[in-house]
């Protein structure tokens, strides 16, 4: 489904693209130079992606998994990518997040409730990545945060892994 994001700082998303026709922190030139795109019908991307199969993918299985059949995303490349996906959907099933129905595979009540931790499981590396640097750029931006929570900013689980792998 198709979001289109409005805004000089909105993301947009179609099936294979995620764009964005202005910046995530616009000036005031920037808003204006929008707003003029936009009456005059000009308005296009200035950043943004395409996404491979494995991405589409894995954002199905992040925004769809209340209810999706897994059998829609194998002209995407979801069997050669199986192996890391099955084993997050069994443990979401026997704790209680998901129940299947053939290939679909349904949220419970439970699963609504956690789906933003369930749907973390499913970020590829890569995103994950460009999700903590966009984060610690913010943090580096952020007079404020820089004061009261340090310099390096506290990632969600106080773990950066990144630190521990070069420590083996």
């Amino acid at each position: 489904m198709p979001l289109l994001g409005l805004g000089v700082g909105a993301r947009s998303y179609t099936s294979v693209l995620d764009y964005m026709c202005g910046s995530v922190k616009p000036s005031a030139a920037e808003v204006a130079d929008y707003i003029e795109r936009a009456r005059n019908h000009e308005l296009a991307p200035v950043t943004g992606f395409e996404l491979t199969g494995e991405e589409i993918v894995r954002k199905r299985l992040v925004l769809d998994t209340f209810d999706l059949d897994l059998s829609e995303l194998d002209r995407f490349g979801y069997q050669k990518h199986a192996a890391e996906f099955e084993p997050v959907l069994d443990a979401a099933e026997s704790n209680g997040l998901i129940h299947r129905l053939g290939r679909r595979v349904q949220l419970t009540p439970k699963g609504f409730k956690y789906r933003d931790v369930l749907s973390w499981m499913f970020y590829s590396g890569s995103v994950k990545d460009l999700d903590r640097e966009y984060y610690e750029n913010l943090h580096a931006a952020n007079k404020r945060a820089r004061k009261n929570m340090g310099a390096t900013p506290v990632r969600i689980t106080g773990i950066d892994l990144r630190e521990r792998e070069g420590a083996a």
